[in-house]
C-alpha cells in the first residue's frame, strides 16, 4: 500500500478561524489612519520602530488569511469554500490597501496632500534604526521613481484583483477541466484527468507511448488554443501597459527591477545561454546515436537510454534525502525533516490537483509548505530535493523580518538546487553500476536541458511574444514565432513535429509570471558555480553558503555573491557554469 504525505494547514489558521481573524484585521485598520498621522521625516527612532512592529504582526495576519485559501486551492482546484475566502481576502486587501500604501508612498518620498515629506536625510536616519530592513526600505525607496499616485495604484490593485486576476484564473479554471486522450495503436485508449499523469509517460521506454503522450498534452492545448490565445493576449496587454505607465523602459524591466537585477545581467545571461545551444544539440544528436535513430524526434528527448528501471518510491526518496542532506549538512538535515514531521508536505497527486511542485513561505515564524506530485520516478526525488532546499533556504533566514527573509532571484534557487546537486553528486559517485552512472549522466543532462537552455528559449519567446502583441498579432502568428524558437533552440539536432506550436499555450508561467522563467537558468547557473566552489573547498566553503542562506532577502544580493568571488555581470562567470555541464557531456562519453 502507497503512503502519502497530506499536509496539515491548521499551522497556518484553522479553517473555522478564519472569520474571527478576518474581523479582528477589520477592527485594526483604522490604526494605520493613526499611524499614518503620526508620521514625521523627526519622528523618533523608538516611535518608527513601534510602527513597523505594528506593520509586522498586521502582515502575518494577513499572510495567515490569504495563504490559507491559496494553499487549499492548490490540491483542488475546484474548491468552493477557498474561493469563497480567496474571494473575501481579496475585498480586505482591497480595504486595506489605501492606508498601508499612503505609509508605503511616505517611506518613498512621494509628495503627499497635508504631509511633510520623508527627506533622503531622515529616511536614511530611520531606516537604520532597523538594519534588517535597511536594505529592504532603501530598495523600495528607490522603487518610488516606478511607483504612481495613489489614486492611480489604486486603480491598478483593483484591476489586478477583479480585472487580469481574474482572467488569469480563468485559464487555470479552463486547463484543471481538461482530460488527456493516450491512444497508441492497437491498444485500449486511456483518458487521464490529471497532466502528471500524462507527463510521466514522456519518459516511457516505448516511442509510440512518448509520442501518444505528447499528443494527447498538446491536442488538447490545440483544441483550446482560441480561448488560451485570448487569456494571454490580455495578460500582455496588461503587463505592458503597466510597465509603459510606471516608467520602465521594457515590459522585461518591470520584472527585472522586481528581482533587484540590473538589465545588462539578463542581456548577458541571456546570450551566454545562446551562444552555448551546441552543446545540447550536440548532446540530442550523441543520443539518437545511442538510441539507432537517424535523428531524435521532439518526442524522444526525454526517452531514457537503457532498461535498467529507475523507478524509485516515495518513502525510500524521503530516507535517501534526509541522509544525503544530514552528511550534506546537519542543518540540511534537521530542517528537511521539521518540514515533513509538522506535515507539511502535500506529495501525490488527485484529481483537480494543480501540477507541477512548489515551496510556500508563509511567515518567518511559519514553517514552509512544500507540494509535489510524486509518481516514483527518479526525476521526482529530485524535485523532492529542489523544492525541500527552497524551505530549508526560509528556515535558515526565519530571523529576520517578513519582508527580509525572501531571498530576491539572484538567490533564490541557491538553496534549492545546491539540495539537487548534492543528492545527485551522492548518488552518482557511490553508484558502481556503470549503466547506471551513464543512465543517471543521461538524466542530469536533460534536467541541465530542461532548466538553462530550455528556459532560456521560453524567455526569447516572451520578449518576441511581447513585442508582437503591442502591434497586434494572431494565435496562428504567435504560435509560427513559438515554432520558429524551437527550430533555432534545437538546430538540425532534433524533428519537431509541428504540434509543438501549440506548446506555448501549456507553459503556466507565461500566463501567471511574465518573464519569471529566467530564475531558472539564472538560478541553476548559479548555483552550478557555487557548488563548483564547494567541490574545491570542501567544508570550508559551508560557513560561506550558511552565510548565503542566512541573509535571506536583508542585503544586496550582488554584493552577498561578490564576496564569494561571484560577479552576474561578467561574461567569464556564466560561461564557467557551462563548463560544467561540459564536463558531465565528456563523463557520458568516457562511460
Amino acid at each position: 500500500m502507497k503512503k502519502y504525505d497530506v499536509w496539515n494547514l491548521n499551522d497556518i489558521l484553522p479553517v473555522e478561524k478564519f472569520d474571527e481573524l478576518y474581523d479582528e484585521i477589520e477592527k485594526e485598520m483604522p490604526m494605520l489612519d493613526e499611524w499614518f498621522g503620526k508620521l514625521d521625516p523627526e519622528m523618533s527612532t523608538f516611535e518608527f520602530k513601534k510602527l513597523i512592529d505594528f506593520e509586522e504582526k498586521l502582515d502575518e495576519k494577513m499572510s495567515r488569511l490569504g495563504t490559507l485559501p491559496s494553499l487549499m486551492k492548490s490540491v483542488n482546484q475546484k474548491d468552493e469554500r477557498a474561493k469563497l475566502l480567496q474571494t473575501k481576502v481579496e475585498n480586505l486587501v482591497i480595504k486595506i490597501s489605501p492606508e498601508s500604501r499612503l505609509i508605503s508612498h511616505w517611506f518613498q518620498g512621494k509628495e503627499l496632500p497635508n504631509k511633510k515629506t520623508l527627506d533622503d536625510k531622515n529616511a536614511k536616519r530611520l531606516f537604520a534604526s532597523i538594519p534588517d530592513l535597511k536594505y529592504v526600505m532603501n530598495y523600495s525607496r528607490l522603487a518610488g521613481k516606478y511607483t504612481l499616485d495613489h489614486e492611480m495604484e489604486e486603480l491598478i490593485l483593483n484591476k489586478d484583483i477583479n480585472g487580469i486576476g481574474v482572467v488569469s484564473e480563468l485559464r487555470s479554471l479552463i486547463t484543471t477541466d481538461f482530460e488527456y486522450r493516450f491512444e497508441v495503436k492497437n491498444k485500449k485508449v486511456k483518458l487521464f484527468k490529471t497532466q502528471s499523469e500524462i507527463l510521466s509517460l514522456i519518459h516511457s521506454r516505448k516511442a509510440e507511448e512518448r509520442k501518444a503522450a505528447y499528443l494527447g498534452l498538446l491536442n488538447v492545448y490545440r483544441n483550446n488554443i482560441q480561448k488560451l490565445f485570448t487569456i494571454y493576449q490580455a495578460v500582455v496587454k496588461d503587463w505592458g501597459y503597466e510597465a509603459k505607465l510606471r516608467g520602465y523602459e521594457s515590459p522585461i524591466a518591470m520584472r527585472n527591477f522586481d528581482n533587484q537585477i540590473p538589465n545588462r545581467a539578463i542581456e548577458i545571461l541571456l546570450k551566454v545561454c545562446t551562444d552555448n545551444k551546441k552543446i545540447f544539440q550536440d548532446y540530442f544528436k550523441y543520443k539518437a546515436k545511442l538510441l539507432k535513430l537517424n535523428k531524435l524526434r521532439r518526442f524522444d528527448i526525454y526517452a531514457p537510454t537503457n532498461n535498467i528501471n529507475k523507478k524509485i518510491n516515495y518513502e525510500e526518496a524521503k530516507e535517501l534525502i534526509f541522509k544525503i542532506f544530514g552528511e550534506f549538512s546537519p542543518k540540511f538535515g534537521e530542517y528537511a525533516r521539521k518540514i515533513f514531521d509538522e506535515k507539511h508536505v502535500h506529495s501525490h497527486p488527485k484529481i483537480n490537483k494543480r501540477d507541477g511542485a512548489f515551496c510556500s513561505t508563509i511567515f518567518p515564524n511559519i514553517t514552509p509548505y512544500v507540494l509535489t506530485n510524486f509518481t516514483d520516478r527518479s526525476r521526482d526525488l529530485f524535485t523532492l530535493a529542489h523544492e525541500l532546499g527552497h524551505g530549508i533556504h526560509s528556515l535558515y533566514a526565519n530571523h529576520h523580518y517578513s519582508a527580509s527573509q525572501h531571498a530576491g532571484l539572484p538567490l533564490a534557487e541557491t538553496a534549492s538546487t545546491m539540495a539537487e546537486m548534492i543528492v545527485f553528486e551522492k548518488l552518482y559517485k557511490g553508484e558502481r553500476d556503470i549503466k547506471i552512472k551513464k543512465s543517471m549522466l543521461f538524466e542530469k543532462m536533460n534536467d541541465a536541458y530542461a532548466i538553462v537552455l530550455r528556459q532560456n528559449y521560453f524567455l526569447l519567446f516572451e520578449v518576441e511574444a511581447h513585442k508582437l502583441m503591442a502591434k497586434g498579432t494572431t494565435v496562428k502568428d504567435l504560435s509560427e514565432l513559438y515554432y520558429k524558437n524551437l527550430k533555432e533552440q534545437f538546430g538540425d539536432s532534433v524533428q519537431i513535429d509541428p504540434i509543438f506550436k501549440y506548446e506555448w499555450a501549456y507553459i503556466s508561467h507565461f500566463f501567471s509570471s511574465p518573464f519569471y522563467v529566467y530564475a531558472y537558468n539564472f538560478g541553476e547557473l548559479l548555483s552550478y558555480a557555487l557548488f563548483d566552489i564547494y567541490k574545491k573547498e570542501g567544508n570550508k566553503f559551508m560557513p560561506k553558503l550558511e552565510k548565503i542562506l542566512e541573509s535571506g532577502g536583508s542585503r544586496n544580493p550582488q554584493e552577498v555573491l561578490k564576496e564569494v568571488g561571484i560577479d552576474i555581470t561578467d561574461v567569464n562567470f556564466w560561461q564557467g557554469s557551462f563548463e560544467i555541464i561540459k564536463e558531465w557531456m565528456t563523463e557520458l562519453k568516457k562511460l
